[in-house]
């Protein structure tokens, strides 16, 4: 047998795999480039930060703050392996948001068609948001990646009932729930989707155990999730009710462009008038509704909650978004009924979904790096720098000082030692400038021009100093320099 047999033998009873390896490694190494082009930033210093503690104590952390522990833990040990650069750091995000585009195709071709599972895995891998939140180090890469193995073992379940299957669909639920609270939307969709199986005693009674397992699973954070959601109901949150119209611009924003969802308003008329034709449109089997409630009733819950307990923003709903390109592929699959059909519509929707691909300012987000040198090369003897809100201390020492961000629960004693305090008010600045005999104040604002608490601060400044220099970066950042009159 000739070395071209062997090859051709080869590829032809390991396809598929390797078609799969091809998804997860293209998703994977295209986006590596830009894995530094944004600074770290917003919540991924949090992240990075408490990660360094003990997972004992980053569990007893979790037990106290609105975030479950799983992917901190993970970065725990990534950052023991990799170090603390921010492209090294977000390899760990972006792997498993490749293994993600993966388990999408294979859930659309084991389900239902070779396209189908084509046009998940690329409406997802072209996605601008997934292409930002890729790489960025906080959990919502993991929530997506745990929905959309759950919905995998789920439909393989329903359809195989064997254990080992509800085994891995418990996993995976675990996984989802210790990743991100709003996993429990998922796990209400699975159990309305076992009703489907009701008449099927051994499947439907399996769900069951799997859903009471996951339950079960949840007690060591059920305090913190109850209290939390009390605190977040009485005394509200930073995001904003959403308006009107929010819930379709939602939709457009998983598909790029509303050019994506108009394609789908084309195809589908078309769709449902060869399902009349041939018969099918009242013949549609159950997996075909389960992927379609699995985005869209947990995404119009999270927008109807919204007007009372504010939720509804891009990275909350990101896992939403995996139901709704599965659906998709399986709508196409379901109602194009002709293979060239489906070909076409597949490949014309992944062509708009890239032509609509583009990284545009709001990708790099803030520019903090930039902020830190400036507030760097102002610094002097007569100087000290104020941070503003207090919680900006992660960001800026991260820049600053990694030595600083390292010192587990000293980060501010250490930053006082190079005389940087993070405050709130312009009596407190002012208080510290005159305890440590300064006459200038470098102000590093990492809440924005308009923040209430930053425009106090300025006009109380003002009645002793007078600002002699003020430099913006985006985003919403701000470092001035007061000097005493």
């Amino acid at each position: 047998m000739t070395i071209t047999t062997r090859l051709k033998d080869f590829f032809n009873k390991y396809a598929d795999q390797l078609f799969i390896l091809a998804i997860i490694s293209f998703s994977f190494f295209w986006k590596l480039p830009y894995l530094g082009v944004r600074d770290l930033c917003l919540d991924e210093p949090f992240t990075l930060y408490h990660s360094q503690k003990s997972v004992k104590e980053i569990v007893s952390l979790c037990t106290k703050e609105p975030n479950p522990p799983l992917f901190m833990v993970l970065v725990h040990f990534w950052s023991k392996l990799v170090g603390f650069s921010e492209e090294s750091l977000r390899i760990l995000p972006l792997f498993i948001s490749s293994l993600t585009a993966g388990v999408l195709y294979i859930t659309g071709k084991r389900f239902f068609s070779f396209w189908a599972g084509l046009l998940a895995a690329g409406l997802f891998m072209f996605s601008k948001y997934f292409f930002y939140f890729s790489g960025e180090l906080r959990m919502y890469g993991l929530m997506c990646l745990c929905t959309s193995g759950g919905l995998f073992f789920f439909l393989k379940s329903a359809e195989e009932g064997k254990p080992r299957d509800f085994w891995f669909l418990l996993l995976c639920n675990v996984a989802l729930i210790y990743s991100h609270y709003f996993g429990w939307f998922v796990i209400m969709i699975e159990g309305l989707s076992a009703l489907f199986y009701l008449k099927n005693k051994v499947i439907f009674k399996r769900f069951i155990w799997v859903l009471l397992g996951t339950a079960f699973s949840f007690v060591p954070l059920l305090v913190v999730f109850i209290e939390q959601f009390f605190v977040r109901s009485t005394d509200g949150t930073w995001v904003e009710p959403p308006p009107a119209g929010q819930f379709k611009i939602q939709v457009h924003a998983f598909l790029n462009s509303g050019m994506v969802f108009r394609l789908m308003e084309f195809f589908v008329p078309i769709g449902l008038a060869l399902a009349l034709i041939f018969s099918q449109l009242f013949k549609t089997p159950k997996k075909y509704i389960i992927v379609f409630i699995w985005w869209l009733i947990p995404l119009g819950l999270m927008y109807q909650v919204s007007s009372e307990i504010p939720m509804f923003i891009d990275r909350y709903a990101l896992y939403c978004s995996i139901g709704l390109y599965v659906f998709i592929g399986a709508f196409i699959e379901r109602f194009a009924h002709f293979k060239w059909l489906q070909a076409i519509a597949t490949l014309l929707l992944l062509a708009h979904m890239i032509d609509s691909f583009s990284m545009e300012k709001e990708y790099c987000r803030r520019e903090i790096k930039a902020a830190v040198e400036e507030v760097k090369t102002l610094e002097n003897e007569g100087s000290i720098i104020i941070l503003y809100p207090v919680w900006s201390k992660l960001n800026f020492s991260y820049h600053y000082d990694l030595e600083i961000f390292k010192e587990i629960d000293q980060v501010t004693e250490k930053l006082n030692e190079a005389e940087v305090f993070p405050l709130y008010t312009a009596d407190q600045v002012k208080s510290k400038a005159s305890e440590m005999r300064k006459n200038e104040i470098i102000l590093f604002n990492n809440a924005g021009p308009y923040d209430v608490g930053y425009l106090g601060m300025v006009k109380g400044l003002k009645s002793e100093y007078r600002e002699i220099s003020k430099k913006e970066f985006p985003d919403n950042l701000i470092v001035s320099v007061f000097r005493k009159n």
